[in-house]
């Protein structure tokens, strides 16, 4: 399969193509309170090609975290372009970049505009409980309530805990009377009315108000009478706990992480290795960092159901703040689905099944590092190296096209622009009709997901054939066999490092703790990722101070699937990156691209919409790359 998305001749042209994908967007999203617009406001021409460059620039100026200069843009953008079709987007970066740079009011000032234009966009509930960290933590705990309030009035069952509690209860513990009474007045057709309603009962009651309670009782059993925070509001009022459910959320632990792994029965060796390892990641991280976190395991048996259970305690009993296992893709998939009930980020370093993480937004695999690669691939060809065509060449299986799907959002998402895409067949030995097809279109780069046997046959034939272009690949390339076997035909093709998602000094340390001889290889195997997986997540607990099971997920999506690749220029992705060079494997030269890099630091914004990126590149391809 060939298919051309520009070229010469008969063609479709990019910007064609893009403006007919936005009025197909218009037409069937727009009128549901997403991005506003009608197919006359949008943009068009060289508007559009502007506000597209200037939308580049933001989301690199915030992956790289210089937010001065990504609110600047996102200024300039909302300013000029009002009606562009990605300004949620835009207002989302910018509020992120405000609240990086402590600018709490400016970060909820931008989150009120972003629920105001676009109530319909997909950024909004992470918005909103964005918004309402930020306030909480600006002293306003009732301007955090109300953002509550707004996400559960999107999704009520989705914001509601297996024990009937909102999962926001926590930011309503510490509001008084006198703020539960403005906020029930202020939000009187919420559907969280009847629980705000059983709070002020609650603490009506703990003042001796009984008089006021039993309005407040008998204006819920006049209006809901069969709602269960009517009930409880009753209940209470008779002297009763006023509990709904059973088994009631302890406080989470922000110190703890639940471990779960089978520690008896047929995988008890694998399990035990698992947990080891886990211990032995705890005690450097805690020496290393001055920190007192604690693991608290569970068996699962190797059981899937006990593994739920299991998952079950450790969030709503033990108050963990995020889970590691549970080894086995099974009892992994029923640990995940409760973690995801309580949403509690759980980390999966060994499960095999490749679609765990979709069961929940707190759900990450350690171990299937492809798409991180794909998307660390496509920042460092964009926006280090500043290439700007490229084509796609994938074996058409599943994961083959997977990984083309996520480079083209990708690199389009930088701006970037995918010239040609040709897929082959797994098992096939004769390349020459979709190189020449790809080399018609004279992509700068082409992207390869294909396997180390794939690239020994087809690496030869892109030499024979004059491809022309820089090959990416992914780090199964990092092979003695294929540098052994084609590195002299693949010069200069880049690929991640296989430890990408680790600092290299993760594995050296576990290796030179670990006793292999107390278990077997395939033990110790698994060891070495739970030992990454577990340095990896105390890690980032500490990184981003996180205190809520909220506030780490976001920080476990940042590090993990996000376009932050903690990047401070070319020479920070020599860790992360190889090559291979006069027939060997070495670290990508990073300082060879420095020039280039300096030379879109501090661009004004009114440059933007000149010729920077065409200087830079031309800086780039005459720095050796």
């Amino acid at each position: 399969m060939v298919r051309f998305l520009k070229g010469g001749g008969t063609s479709v042209p990019l910007l064609l193509v893009f403006l007919v994908l936005v009025g197909m967007f218009c037409i069937s999203g727009c009128g549901s309170g997403g991005r506003p617009g009608t197919d006359t406001d949008q943009l068009t021409g060289s508007d559009l090609e502007q506000a597209e460059r200037l939308f580049f620039r933001l989301t690199r100026e915030h992956s790289l975290q210089r937010d001065g200069e990504a609110l600047a843009v996102a200024d300039a953008i909302i300013e000029q372009y009002p009606t562009f079709v990605r300004n949620d987007e835009v207002l989302y970066l910018a509020t992120d970049s405000a609240a990086r740079l402590g600018n709490r009011e400016r970060a909820l000032d931008l989150t009120d505009q972003l629920l105001d234009q676009y109530p319909g966009s997909p950024k909004v509930d992470v918005a909103l409980v964005r918004a309402a960290e930020l306030a909480v933590a600006a002293g306003d705990s009732l301007r955090g309530a109300g953002y509550q309030v707004s996400l559960y009035d999107r999704n009520p069952v989705g914001q509601t805990g297996p024990d009937g509690q909102p999962i926001a209860a926590p930011f309503f513990s510490g509001l008084d009377l006198d703020q539960l009474t403005e906020l029930v007045s202020r939000r009187s057709g919420s559907a969280m009315w009847p629980y705000l309603r059983y709070l002020q009962v609650e603490r009506m009651m703990a003042e001796d108000r009984v008089a006021e309670a039993e309005d407040v009782v008998v204006e819920l059993e006049s209006q809901t009478p069969e709602n269960v925070w009517t009930l409880a509001s009753r209940d209470i009022l008779g002297g009763g706990s006023g509990i709904v459910g059973t088994g009631m959320t302890s406080e989470v632990q922000a110190n703890q992480v639940g471990v779960i792994c089978p520690l008896t029965g047929r995988y008890a060796v694998l399990g035990n290795a698992f947990y080891d390892a886990a211990l032995l990641a705890l005690e450097v991280n805690n020496s290393e960092l001055g920190t007192s976190y604690e693991l608290k395991v569970e068996d699962s048996e190797g059981d899937p159901v006990v593994g739920a259970l299991a998952a079950r305690r450790l969030c709503r009993e033990e108050g963990s703040i995020a889970l590691l296992g549970a080894l086995m893709s099974d009892p992994t998939a029923a640990a995940a689905i409760v973690a995801d009930q309580w949403q509690t980020p759980l980390v999966s370093p060994t499960a095999t099944n490749k679609r765990i993480w979709e069961l929940g937004e707190g759900i990450f695999q350690t171990n299937l590092t492809g798409l991180y690669e794909t998307r660390m691939l496509a920042a460092l060809a964009t926006t280090v190296m500043l290439k700007k065509r490229f084509g796609l060449m994938y074996p058409d299986t599943p994961e083959g096209r997977g990984y083309a799907d996520v480079f083209r959002t990708e690199v389009e998402n930088w701006g970037g622009e995918i010239v040609a895409e040709v897929s082959f067949p797994s098992r096939g030995t004769d390349f020459k009709d979709p190189i020449q097809a790809l080399r018609r279109e004279r992509p700068e780069v082409l992207f390869i997901p294909a396997s180390v046997d794939q690239m020994v046959l087809l690496g030869p034939q892109l030499d024979f054939y004059h491809a022309g272009s820089l090959v990416l690949g992914l780090s199964n390339w990092n092979s003695e066999k294929l540098r052994d076997r084609s590195a002299t035909v693949l010069e200069r093709a880049i690929f991640p490092n296989d430890l990408a998602l680790f600092p290299a000094e993760w594995t050296s340390e576990f290796r030179e703790r670990w006793n292999g001889e107390n278990y077997p290889r395939e033990a110790s195997t698994l060891a070495l990722k739970s030992y990454q997986a577990t340095r990896m997540l105390l890690d980032t607990i500490a990184r981003s101070e996180a205190t809520s099971r909220v506030q780490l997920t976001h920080a476990l999506r940042s590090r993990l699937v996000s376009r932050d690749f903690e990047a401070e220029g070319p020479d920070s992705f020599a860790g992360m990156v190889r090559m291979f060079r006069a027939a060997e494997i070495i670290s990508f030269p990073g300082g060879r691209f420095a020039e280039a890099w300096g030379l879109t630091e501090g661009v004004a914004i009114d440059s933007l919409l000149t010729e920077p990126f065409e200087a830079a590149e031309a800086a780039a391809d005459t720095s050796g790359d």
